[in-house]
Protein backbone atom coordinates (compact mmCIF):
# COMPACT_ATOMS: atom_id res chain seq x y z
CA UNK A 1 0.00 0.00 0.00
CA UNK A 2 1.23 3.22 -0.74
CA UNK A 3 0.79 6.82 -1.86
CA UNK A 4 2.72 7.86 -4.93
CA UNK A 5 3.35 11.41 -4.99
CA UNK A 6 5.70 12.85 -7.78
CA UNK A 7 4.99 16.28 -6.88
CA UNK A 8 3.06 18.80 -4.55
CA UNK A 9 0.04 19.09 -7.02
CA UNK A 10 -2.04 15.43 -6.93
CA UNK A 11 -3.26 16.55 -10.44
CA UNK A 12 0.64 16.40 -11.65
CA UNK A 13 0.38 12.26 -10.33
CA UNK A 14 -2.62 11.84 -11.57
CA UNK A 15 -1.67 12.91 -15.14
CA UNK A 16 1.26 10.81 -15.37
CA UNK A 17 0.35 7.32 -13.71
CA UNK A 18 -1.06 4.96 -15.82
CA UNK A 19 -4.73 3.49 -16.12
CA UNK A 20 -3.69 0.51 -13.30
CA UNK A 21 -2.24 2.58 -11.07
CA UNK A 22 -4.68 5.23 -10.93
CA UNK A 23 -7.29 2.71 -10.30
CA UNK A 24 -5.17 1.52 -7.24
CA UNK A 25 -4.14 4.47 -5.63
CA UNK A 26 -7.54 5.59 -5.58
CA UNK A 27 -8.32 1.89 -3.88
CA UNK A 28 -5.29 2.35 -1.38
CA UNK A 29 -6.73 5.73 -0.43
CA UNK A 30 -10.13 4.47 0.13
CA UNK A 31 -8.47 1.65 2.71
CA UNK A 32 -6.79 4.10 4.48
CA UNK A 33 -10.15 6.57 4.94
CA UNK A 34 -12.46 3.55 5.81
CA UNK A 35 -10.12 1.37 8.23
CA UNK A 36 -11.80 0.75 11.22
CA UNK A 37 -9.97 0.63 14.91
CA UNK A 38 -9.41 -2.89 14.56
CA UNK A 39 -8.50 -2.81 10.58
CA UNK A 40 -4.80 -4.19 9.70
CA UNK A 41 -4.47 -1.08 7.54
CA UNK A 42 -3.60 0.40 10.67
CA UNK A 43 -1.17 -1.28 11.48
CA UNK A 44 0.53 0.00 7.96
CA UNK A 45 3.26 2.68 7.68
CA UNK A 46 1.37 4.33 5.11
CA UNK A 47 -1.43 4.87 7.47
CA UNK A 48 0.22 5.83 10.04
CA UNK A 49 2.19 8.36 7.90
CA UNK A 50 -1.43 9.94 7.00
CA UNK A 51 -3.78 9.21 10.31
CA UNK A 52 -3.12 13.11 10.98
CA UNK A 53 -3.64 13.88 7.20
CA UNK A 54 -6.69 12.36 6.13
CA UNK A 55 -8.72 15.17 5.19
CA UNK A 56 -5.52 15.80 2.54
CA UNK A 57 -5.54 12.12 1.99
CA UNK A 58 -9.42 12.22 0.60
CA UNK A 59 -9.06 15.12 -1.41
CA UNK A 60 -5.99 13.50 -3.15
CA UNK A 61 -8.39 10.35 -3.73
CA UNK A 62 -11.08 12.66 -5.08
CA UNK A 63 -8.48 14.40 -7.50
CA UNK A 64 -7.43 11.20 -8.79
CA UNK A 65 -10.91 9.58 -8.85
CA UNK A 66 -12.42 12.95 -10.96
CA UNK A 67 -9.15 12.62 -13.09
CA UNK A 68 -9.81 8.94 -13.75
CA UNK A 69 -13.35 9.79 -14.85
CA UNK A 70 -12.42 12.47 -17.60
CA UNK A 71 -13.90 15.18 -15.05
CA UNK A 72 -10.59 17.04 -15.09
CA UNK A 73 -12.29 20.56 -13.80
CA UNK A 74 -13.49 18.94 -10.91
CA UNK A 75 -10.11 16.93 -10.71
CA UNK A 76 -8.35 20.44 -10.70
CA UNK A 77 -10.91 21.62 -7.53
CA UNK A 78 -9.51 18.79 -5.53
CA UNK A 79 -6.71 19.12 -5.87
CA UNK A 80 -6.32 22.72 -5.70
CA UNK A 81 -8.34 22.58 -2.24
CA UNK A 82 -5.65 19.43 -1.25
CA UNK A 83 -2.21 22.48 -1.96
CA UNK A 84 -4.17 24.62 0.56
CA UNK A 85 -3.79 21.91 3.19
CA UNK A 86 -0.40 19.88 2.20
CA UNK A 87 1.06 17.74 4.93
CA UNK A 88 4.59 19.25 5.79
CA UNK A 89 6.44 16.03 5.67
CA UNK A 90 5.72 16.15 1.18
CA UNK A 91 9.33 17.11 0.00
CA UNK A 92 11.20 17.00 -3.36
CA UNK A 93 13.57 13.93 -2.13
CA UNK A 94 10.15 12.13 -1.30
CA UNK A 95 8.73 13.09 -5.02
CA UNK A 96 11.63 11.78 -7.00
CA UNK A 97 11.90 8.15 -4.54
CA UNK A 98 8.41 7.86 -6.24
CA UNK A 99 9.85 8.82 -9.77
CA UNK A 100 12.07 5.99 -9.37
CA UNK A 101 9.97 3.38 -7.79
CA UNK A 102 7.51 4.31 -10.79
CA UNK A 103 10.49 3.78 -13.31
CA UNK A 104 11.67 0.72 -11.52
CA UNK A 105 7.82 -0.78 -12.10
CA UNK A 106 7.71 -0.01 -15.98
CA UNK A 107 10.84 1.40 -17.38
CA UNK A 108 8.73 1.97 -20.82
CA UNK A 109 5.86 3.66 -19.91
CA UNK A 110 7.72 5.96 -17.49
CA UNK A 111 10.74 6.13 -19.48
CA UNK A 112 10.65 10.29 -18.42
CA UNK A 113 12.53 9.07 -14.96
CA UNK A 114 14.96 7.55 -16.69
CA UNK A 115 17.39 10.16 -14.99
CA UNK A 116 16.25 9.23 -11.28
CA UNK A 117 17.25 5.37 -11.75
CA UNK A 118 15.42 2.65 -10.15
CA UNK A 119 14.50 1.61 -6.67
CA UNK A 120 13.23 -1.06 -4.63
CA UNK A 121 12.57 1.13 -1.50
CA UNK A 122 9.42 2.62 0.56
CA UNK A 123 9.71 5.74 2.33
CA UNK A 124 7.69 6.64 5.18
CA UNK A 125 7.34 9.51 7.70
CA UNK A 126 5.91 8.32 11.20
CA UNK A 127 6.26 10.07 14.09
CA UNK A 128 8.95 12.98 13.25
CA UNK A 129 10.88 10.14 11.35
CA UNK A 130 12.14 9.10 7.95
CA UNK A 131 12.36 5.48 7.87
CA UNK A 132 13.18 3.11 4.24
CA UNK A 133 11.57 -0.26 4.21
CA UNK A 134 13.34 -2.21 1.42
CA UNK A 135 13.04 -5.85 0.87
CA UNK A 136 12.78 -6.64 4.27
CA UNK A 137 15.23 -4.54 5.56
CA UNK A 138 14.59 -1.66 7.62
CA UNK A 139 16.46 1.75 8.01
CA UNK A 140 16.20 5.61 9.19
CA UNK A 141 16.96 8.40 6.85
CA UNK A 142 19.26 10.39 9.10
CA UNK A 143 19.51 13.37 6.67
CA UNK A 144 17.80 14.55 3.50
CA UNK A 145 18.05 17.41 1.30
CA UNK A 146 17.55 18.01 -2.53
CA UNK A 147 20.67 16.42 -3.37
CA UNK A 148 22.11 14.06 -0.42
CA UNK A 149 20.43 11.48 1.33
CA UNK A 150 22.08 9.64 4.11
CA UNK A 151 20.54 6.17 4.77
CA UNK A 152 21.35 3.77 7.85
CA UNK A 153 19.78 0.60 7.95
CA UNK A 154 19.51 -1.98 11.23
Amino acid sequence: MQIFLIDYNPIETAKILDHKRLNKQVLECDWILNSTESSRVRNHPIYKMYKDELEWVKLYRECLAAYRNKKFDEAEKFSHEAMNITPAFLNEPYFNNFKRKLYTKDPVFYEKFYEYGGTTENWYFIDGQWYIYDGGRIGEITHISDQFINRTYY
